[in-house]
């Protein structure tokens, strides 16, 4: 089983976007350098709590100060583009990492930025679909584009001049025809499960699911996929608060306390959740932001993160990766060292 880490990031409204997108590139290159493997990054355009707003952008600029580490949209929102300008930033991002890229999409899990762009009534998700399959298209094409869909059409004919190289879009790093598709499942019977699995997609479980939910999400890809059980493993991530402290006895004391930089980001997503009264995905019988802590949080020893993997294992098997959440820096080592632990006394 390999690692990562998400940054989604959930800040406090007042910190600024400087701020945020410095620590987001600190996490990542400490995560390289400790050889996690994957870094994913959110991405919305009008939130004051997760700020980045281009996980393209994030991924081309940690290209150039990383190594090793795969770098991954969660998610690029293709509905948000014309194909050919996607499908372009798609092959851009893809060289400047040198094929590293993971290509993570979606249709926009905020209505305030489907309103920005005027889509806040449109078959966002189908539209989607539709823009990823002209993307893939136009990167595996070699010659001058002429290609049509229900809602778009994309075409260099008319206007291309062969001898001077007019009309030809750019292809994957060193032409690849391996780029891993990735999408997020969050709701009990999320129907990205589905797509994703009958693809041969891969998924990301939520950070905010219950136990109950992630292995409901677990279950339903491997009932719905023609992969063989072990390469359909290889396409499940788990994203997971998991606060690692090396005292047991800390665990009340730190991880749980009002100024934890994991109960801060917790209460901020449960109160968005419960607004748009999607807080289920917490989990049964959830009724606060502690509650909901209590059942997403992975808090305690290496040991302990050791015996809740091993339980994944034994139950379904070697899963792809378990994905480390980033929270806000604080400059107390019981917060701050939880990365280099989750590197150094994780199970891979």
């Amino acid at each position: 089983m390999e690692k990562g880490i998400l940054s989604i990031p959930i800040y406090k409204q007042g910190v600024s976007f400087e701020n945020v997108l410095e620590e987001v590139k600190d996490y990542t290159v400490e995560a390289d350098q400790l050889g996690i493997e994957e870094a994913f990054f959110g991405e919305h355009l009008t939130d004051r709590h997760e700020k980045i707003s281009s996980s393209l952008m994030m991924v081309s600029a940690l290209s150039q100060i990383t190594k090793k580490i795969r770098l991954g949209t969660l998610t690029t929102n293709l509905n948000f583009y014309n194909p050919a300008v996607v499908a372009s930033l798609i092959a851009m991002a893809d060289n400047l990492c040198k094929g590293r890229l993971i290509l993570g999409i979606g249709s926009g899990a905020n209505k305030t930025d489907l309103e920005a762009i005027g889509a806040l009534d449109e078959k966002n998700y189908e539209t989607m679909l539709e823009t990823y399959q002209l993307i893939e298209k136009i990167l595996k094409k070699k010659d001058l584009i002429d290609i049509k869909s229900k809602n778009f059409s994309v075409s260099t004919v008319k206007s291309a001049n062969k001898n001077l190289g007019l009309g030809y879009f750019n292809g994957l790093y060193q032409n690849r025809d391996d780029l891993e598709v990735i999408m997020p499942v969050l709701n009990q019977g999320s129907y990205n499960v589905k797509v994703c699995s009958q693809n041969c997609w891969s998924i990301a479980i939520s950070n905010f699911c219950s136990q109950e939910i992630v292995e409901d999400h677990i279950k339903r890809y491997l009932e719905n996929s023609p992969l063989d059980k072990k390469l359909a493993l290889k396409k499940i991530r788990l994203t997971r608060y998991v606060h690692l402290l090396e005292d047991k006895k800390d665990i009340k004391k730190y991880s749980y306390a009002e100024d934890s930089p994991y109960m801060q980001s917790i209460k901020i997503l449960y109160d968005k959740l419960k607004t748009f009264k999607k807080d289920a995905v917490f989990g049964a019988n959830v009724s606060n932001f502690q509650d909901a802590a209590n059942n997403i949080l992975l808090a305690g020893t290496p040991e302990k993160i050791n015996d809740y993997i091993d339980k994944i294992k034994s139950k379904y098997g070697d899963i792809k990766s378990l994905v480390f959440v980033t929270v806000p820096k604080t400059n107390l080592s019981q917060y701050d060292n939880s990365l280099k632990l989750f590197s150094d006394s994780v199970k891979s």
